[in-house]
């Protein structure tokens, strides 16, 4: 059936006059990646749908960009001044899309002569993140897309209790907040890297609190993970920072509170996040194919004395 048609049949945009198509039937998007017209594939999504599109694109050698997943580190150092300060990106990161981000640091990595000081830091902060209205100007987290995605949250988190987390706050529904998809803030302590909710991507407002025992450790619980999307390294030793984030093997990082996104910063992952850059200009020539042209070499003498 043709791309237009088909376009046609399942939305509201005439045959043949689309620029824009949004639609909810997988027809369309299935009907996209595999139309040998289409030079490139741009997706952003879950990791288990790009590598669908990578599938179904290889049928006619169609190149592909994915942003994907990602299970990204928040590492402290055991140097910091005020650890509090040091999670404060993580949790406020959080909160602002109730975890719905890929590239949010959602492992936070803690040294482990300060484990429990950093994990009541965390709490703290947390509890103060309380959901509400996402029209009042004052929420700071809101409510969960669907209730399909709240149910794999909460499945999450009883997958971690399960496997030995403990919950320090949160964990459950917020009271009074039944127009919406709600799940509260949630802190899982004494995890460590090989549980399902330190492996997986739970998009949701749920973050994990890891014990590591110097910056070899932390680096390789950090790499230990089939993502490598985003990250953040704080020390108060910028050249320690630094060297830490170095060894990380992520498409971005921030050193100590530094905001790398950015419309000219190249954004993307390795591995399960993704392949390709966006923004910037390798962002820019994800969308070029490069090509060369050669011509008969002219003789030196060719065209003397004209």
């Amino acid at each position: 059936m043709a791309l237009g048609r088909l376009i046609a049949e399942h939305t509201d945009i005439p045959a043949g006059v689309f620029n824009v198509v949004t639609s909810s039937d997988k027809l369309i998007g299935a009907a996209m990646v595999t139309d040998p017209r289409v030079d490139m594939v741009s997706f952003t999504g879950s990791t288990d749908t790009g590598r669908n599109v990578m599938a179904a694109a290889s049928t006619n050698i169609t190149r592909v960009f994915l942003e994907l997943g990602g299970k990204s580190a928040h590492v402290v150092l055991d140097d910091v001044d005020d650890i509090g300060a040091a999670c404060i990106g993580a949790v406020f990161g959080m909160a602002m899309v109730a975890g719905q981000g890929c590239a949010l640091t959602t492992r936070v990595l803690l040294p482990l002569s300060r484990y429990d000081e950093g994990v009541d830091a965390i709490a703290s902060m947390m509890a103060a993140m309380v959901p509400g209205d996402p029209d009042d100007p004052g929420t700071i987290m809101g409510p969960l897309i669907s209730a399909a995605q709240r149910d794999r949250v909460e499945g999450y988190i009883a997958t971690g209790i399960a496997e030995g987390a403990r919950v320090v706050c949160g964990g459950g529904r917020p009271h009074g907040l039944d127009g919406g998809f709600y799940v509260e803030p949630t802190l899982l302590a004494d995890v460590t890297n090989d549980m399902t909710v330190a492996r997986e991507e739970i998009f949701g407002p749920v973050l994990v609190a890891i014990a590591h025992d110097g910056d070899d450790d932390a680096v390789a619980i950090a790499n230990d993970s089939p993502y490598g999307l985003s990250g953040a390294v704080f020390s108060a030793d910028e050249q320690r920072a630094l060297a830490v984030a170095r060894r990380i093997r992520t498409g971005t990082m921030s050193v100590n509170g530094g905001v790398w996104y950015g419309c000219d910063v190249p954004f993307g992952g390795y591995g399960a996040s993704g392949l390709g850059r966006e923004m910037g200009t390798s962002g820019f020539e994800e969308y070029l194919e490069t090509r060369a042209y050669a011509r008969p070499a002219q003789s030196s003498d060719q065209g003397a004395g004209s």
